[in-house]
């Protein structure tokens, strides 16, 4: 290919990319079973963003097809093999404290701020203008280079169970554009552990209700109990205030929200909750508020007896993304991001004593396993070639990461950076992306599909 028609390709096309991009993040694409119906399976929001996205790959004549709503695909190129860029188009919800809409795509400064900037809409969008600048530009190409959309990435990755029941063909190799750069080799597992208690009612001040975060795959940056309580405590504190409520008093508890593969980087908002509730008094029916807060508190799974690590992904995450009490029934969900070389099995041989000690119970397992491709792998090598090429950075070397992608879901796939620096805040308020970062993107992109394809 040649590298300067690419780059006056890019800039000539800019602006188009720019309001195709705006287009996309302005659908709010959160999964929403409540308005779900035939060909829209995630919701009428999530159907919106596809339909955006299918119209531009009829639009620039990219061949695109829909599965029946769970995902879509476009390809270019002739030939009996494929390469594939696997990325998504729905989003976690938008959360609190936003200073942008979260979805008006607002550009200020050079970025687009938007729910999706980075996590994944802008690498779905810089993707298709990369397979469409290889097509118009004529670049020769081996194998097609297909691209496959999925709508149900931050929920139950139902659109790739879909998506792979209906379409038997596989790619040689490929990538996910939805991590970090030059590539990661390695995601660890991820197990959403639902974690439960039934509790017994009794009489005198108690919690009657009490709940915290919206997914389980981001720190809860809200939360809030009601507490039978004649009289406003006199604990309050920054983080956590107390209002007036028919039933007593409300405690609502503020936190800082970030992805679950990073609880380090948040607050949690229950954690903080359950704090505040600490010097009531409260019977010893509710002897479970301090081990769910220890559990909370143990960003490493100590608590939980899962503490772990390995020399190639490092220590696991311990994530609680979800809290719920109704007065009979604790729940939790815990997001945990385990090292590479372990295994679920050896997880729940470790978790089972501490839940026979406290009285929880498993009551359901949602995992996915880790992957690792040896980074020494000949296509991976092409793609940390080609970064270095377009970026000029020398130094920052491939890893593992806490994060699942779709890399998972097909052998011989990797994740890609969705980003450069300065962009950021997935899963957390004031997402965005540079404009001139989803330039360097299709440049990236286009340059990675060309050498996959013709590997």
């Amino acid at each position: 290919m040649n590298r300067d028609e690419l780059i006056r390709w890019i800039e000539e096309h800019t602006e188009t990319m720019i309001s195709d991009f705006q287009r996309l993040l302005q659908a709010p694409s959160v999964r929403d079973d409540m308005t779900a119906e035939p060909n829209a399976p995630f919701g009428k929001g999530v159907r919106q963003a596809l339909d955006v996205t299918l119209e531009l790959g009829q639009k620039y004549d990219l061949r695109p097809r829909d599965f029946a709503g769970y995902a879509c695909d476009m390809e270019i190129g002739e030939g009996d093999e494929m390469v594939a860029s696997l990325s998504h188009i729905d989003v976690v919800p938008e959360g609190k404290y936003w200073t942008k809409p979260p979805f008006g795509a607002v550009i200020e400064d050079g970025y687009i701020y938007a729910r999706g900037a980075t996590d994944n809409k802008g690498a779905t969008l810089a993707s298709i203008y990369a397979i469409r600048a290889l097509k118009e530009l004529g670049v020769p190409l081996k194998r097609r280079v297909r691209l496959i959309i999925g709508c149900d990435e931050e929920s139950q990755w139902q659109c790739m169970q879909h998506y792979l029941a209906h379409e038997p063909e596989r790619p040689v190799w490929g990538v996910s554009p939805d991590a970090g750069f030059p590539f990661i080799y390695g995601e660890k597992g991820i197990a959403n552990l639902y974690l439960e208690k039934e509790v017994s009612p009794t009489e005198g001040v108690r919690v009657l209700s009490a709940h915290g975060g919206e997914r389980h795959n981001m720190v809860p940056d809200y939360a809030e109990a009601v507490v039978n309580l004649a009289l406003k405590p006199t604990h309050e504190t920054e983080d956590v205030e107390w209002h007036a409520d028919p039933a007593g008093w409300k405690a609502v508890a503020r936190g800082k929200s970030a992805h679950g593969s990073h609880p380090e980087g948040g607050v949690n908002a229950v954690s903080l909750l359950l704090k505040a509730l600490q010097p009531l008094n409260l019977p010893d029916s509710e002897e479970w508020l301090e081990t769910v807060l220890a559990w909370s508190e143990s960003l490493d799974g100590s608590t939980l007896g899962i503490a772990h690590s390995d020399e190639p992904s490092g220590a696991l995450t311990s994530n609680l993304g979800v809290f719920d009490y109704d007065g009979k029934r604790v729940l939790c969900v815990f997001n945990i991001r385990y090292p590479v070389t372990w295994t679920l099995e050896a997880l729940q041989e470790r978790l089972q004593p501490v839940l026979e000690r406290t009285g929880f119970r498993l009551s359901n397992v949602r995992h996915t396993p880790p992957l690792y491709v040896p980074p020494d792998t000949p296509f991976l090598q092409a793609i940390l070639r080609v970064y270095r090429e377009e970026t000029g950075d020398t130094e920052t070397q491939p890893t593992t990461m806490g994060g699942g992608t779709y890399a998972r879901v097909m052998p011989n796939l990797v994740a890609i950076g969705a980003g450069l620096e300065g962009d950021g805040n997935a899963h957390e308020p004031d997402e965005k992306i540079a404009i001139e970062s989803m330039k360097t993107l299709v440049r990236i992109y286009a340059r990675v599909f060309e050498a996959l394809a013709n590997l």
